[in-house]
Order: structure tokens, then sequence, then C-alpha cells
């Protein structure tokens, strides 16, 4: 049987951009399906409007609900889908995903992270378990994914710092905004470690992106400068230079064909002018996000897949985690500082880049633990 490609990827995020760079690099026919549009560096302009106020990079919520479901005073389950309540939860229909729009903090999971059940022991009404591999054998990856985005940052010994195979990160960090000397100096005076944040940010240009501007508008925007490692930027761009990947956008796939042995023998989709296409490959890659991939597969139901491809124990969809915190605000009272001093914590544009890991585990697992990350507002 013949193929339309020997690999069919869909999304073209921060799961889809790897995949397709390294089978395009290795000689591979890939197409990769992406339901938004294909935006580049022209068309992210610093519009706060469209950035913080409006859905532009969703689809349109009355067609695809955003629900997420949570318990009411009267402990029943309850959920606002968010074509009524105005809020959108997950955003970056485009190619490239939401990693157009990260602030691009770009820290490694913890040996500990990889045995959480072993480490603290079980959760009552959670099904935590250790990962099947190690951060050892996992470490060589993460290196290699420093090296491809372009991670900016300056690594510094402490108590958490987990293993690494390399002495520091391959760009030099991004400027540094003043205040950082007063987190420093008070995080020392309180024996705390105060770290570098690592980001998917260029300090310098590399290939055909430039480096970080220091506009301030960075994190939720897109990045017009392409210093930022989205999938698109430092992944999917270089993907389709070798000539083996094609990126088609605005392809919404609504499900996945599978014949009566339950392999998948097609895609279908709706293409750009709401027509009814599909396409065959000899291998399939779903990854667009826990939430769509799980939408998708639990709608592809056939012969031997009666529940969704990948439900046979009914955990398609379930466990997902989003990761959780809280804010603090303070201020400056400029007017008890010297003129020199106001003037420097008034700059815009370099970024703070400190982060604590005192506090990465706790020792009540109930409790978890907490990375205080500290950032500027403009």
């Amino acid at each position: 049987m013949s193929h339309d490609y020997d690999v069919c990827v869909i999304g073209s995020g921060a799961g889809g951009g790897p995949v397709a760079l390294r089978l395009a690099q290795a000689g591979c026919s890939v197409l990769v399906l992406e339901k938004g549009p294909w935006l580049t560096e022209k068309d992210f302009f610093k519009d706060e409007l469209a950035c913080c106020r409006r859905s532009v990079y969703t689809p349109k919520l009355s067609d695809e609900q955003h629900v997420i479901e949570d318990r009411d005073s009267d402990d029943q389950w309850r959920g606002v889908p968010t074509s009524r309540s105005g809020v959108d939860f997950w955003n970056g229909n485009v190619v490239g995903g939401s990693s157009n729009f990260m602030s691009g903090f770009f820290y490694r999971l913890k040996p500990v992270d990889f045995r959480l059940r072993s480490a603290f022991g079980p959760i009552k009404g959670a099904n935590v378990a250790d990962w099947p591999i190690s951060y050892d054998e996992l470490e060589p990856y993460y290196t290699m994914v420093e090296t491809e985005v372009g991670i900016s940052g300056r690594v510094v010994s402490h108590p958490q710092a987990e293993p690494r195979s390399t002495a520091d990160f391959p760009q030099p960090p991004t400027l540094e905004h003043p205040v950082v000397e007063r987190i420093d100096a008070a995080c020392a005076a309180l024996g705390l470690h105060s770290l570098p944040t690592p980001r998917a940010i260029l300090s310098q240009p590399s290939g055909l992106r430039r480096s970080c501007e220091y506009s301030g508008y960075c994190g939720s925007y897109g990045c017009s400068s392409g210093a930022k490692g989205s999938a698109r930027a430092a992944l999917l761009d270089r993907a389709v230079a070798t000539g083996n990947c094609e990126i088609r956008a605005n392809a919404k796939v609504t499900r996945l064909r599978s014949d009566a042995k339950g392999k998948v023998s097609a895609v279908e989709y709706i293409d750009a002018d709401g027509i009814a296409q599909q396409v065959t490959a000899k291998a399939y890659v779903v990854a667009c996000q826990a939430i769509e991939s799980s939408r998708l597969l639990l709608a592809s139901v056939g012969p031997k897949h009666p529940n969704g491809i990948g439900n046979r124990f009914a955990q398609l969809g379930r466990n997902l985690l989003f990761s959780a915190g809280g804010s603090g605000t303070g201020y400056f009272e400029y007017d008890a500082m010297s003129a020199a001093d106001a003037a420097r914590l008034k700059q815009r544009g370099p970024f703070v880049n400190r982060g604590l890991q005192d506090w990465y585990t706790f020792s009540d697992p109930a409790f978890g633990g907490a990375q205080p990350q500290s950032l500027g507002r403009r």
C-alpha cells in the first residue's frame, strides 16, 4: 500500500516540532497538520489588546468549548464554558503552538521528580507513580534541547542543583535588570540561593534568528525578532528548509481512521476552505497538546477502538496536571531613593531572571514544593 507521506505529525507545538525536525533531517517525508494559521515574526505586533484582551490565537469558543470543572460549595462538580465566561484557558492555535507565547523559562526536572511515589509515598485519591525512566537517562536529551532551541543563562552551584553533562548553557544570559542586585543581596542575607533563570531566548543571534531586542513584550506575546525559542522559530523553520517537511496550516484534524486490525489508516481533517480531506502515512504522531490530543483520540473510534484510540484502560484524558501557584506584588518607593538609584530601577527591557529552588521539596508530600520566580512589570 502506498502512502502520501512517511510520517504525519498532528500538532506543531513543543511536542510536534522536535519530531518533525529530526525526521526531516533523517530524510523522511513529513507532513505537519496544524489547526491554526502560519504566523511569522512579521505578524507578531506589540499589541496589548490583541494579546491580553481578545482571544486572537484560539478557535471560536462557541465552536470549541474550553471547560474546566471545579467543586462548588455544595461539593458538586460544575463548569462554565468559556463561550459564556469569556475567559479562555489554553491558547496558541498557530504553527508552533503556544510556545510562540511562552515566557521561555527552561528549567529541568530534578532526579526526585522521576520517583515521587518512591520518595514521598502515595496520596489518597491520586494516581501518583514513578516514571519508567530516570533523570540520568533523560539528561542527554535535556542537553540536546538546550542546544537546539538555544537556551541562555548561567549555571551556578546550589543545594538543589541537578546533575549536568555540560558546564553551562549554550548562550550567555540575556541582559539583567539592575533590580537583580537587590534580589541577590536580600537572598544572601537570608541564606537563600538566588538563581539565574534559564530562558529560551537568544542573547546572541543564531542562524536566521535575531537576538533579543528587549522590547518588554515577551511572555504572552509573539516574538517579532525570532529570539524566543518557539517550536516554529527554533525547529520547524529548519525542518521546512530541509525540503522534507510540509506544513499545512488551518487544517483541523477531526478523526484518525483505523482498520479492522486497529491500525491507524488515515487522518481526516477540514482544510482552510471548510472542505473535508484525508491523508495517509506510514506512521502518525499525535502531538496536539494534552487536552486537544485527548479530544482527538477519544473521537477516533473504530472497530478495535470502541472508546477511542489509546483508551483501552479508560485513562485517556485523565490524570492531567496543570502547574499551579500564587503571586504577590511589591512596590519600590522611589522617593526614598537617590535620583540615580531610582533611575536605574525604572529601566525597562532587561529581564529580572531570578528564582529560588530552596523550597523545591517539602518533607510533607501533601504540600509538594515551591519554586518562586521574580518578574518585573512594565
